[in-house]
């Protein structure tokens, strides 16, 4: 058995510290600032637009499109990192 070594106050692994606002902002500002963004472009194209995928042709208000595709980029790539991290993991 692998003895443990206690905790300190300079352990950068300590998961009990509160983390400072500069690491919170660098933690949240870009994804904040990406999504205020997409936001802002959600808002601005609100028409209907006609959509030609494979055999299907619809047409639906641009803003929903927009949503539906950045929900699909955003479960892309938490499906990649967390496959990433796993191997990462494994070794």
């Amino acid at each position: 058995m692998m003895p443990v070594r206690p905790r300190t106050q300079e352990d950068p692994v300590s998961s009990d510290a509160e983390p400072t606002t500069l690491e919170q902002i660098r933690r949240f500002g870009p994804p904040g600032v990406l999504a205020l963004a997409a936001l802002l472009f959600v808002i601005q194209n609100v028409r209907a637009t006609r959509f030609n995928f494979l055999w299907f042709e619809f047409e639906w208000p641009l803003w929903i499109m927009l949503v539906v595709f950045a929900a699909v980029g955003a479960a892309v790539f938490w499906f990649v990192d967390r496959r990433r991290r796993r191997r990462s993991a494994a070794g």
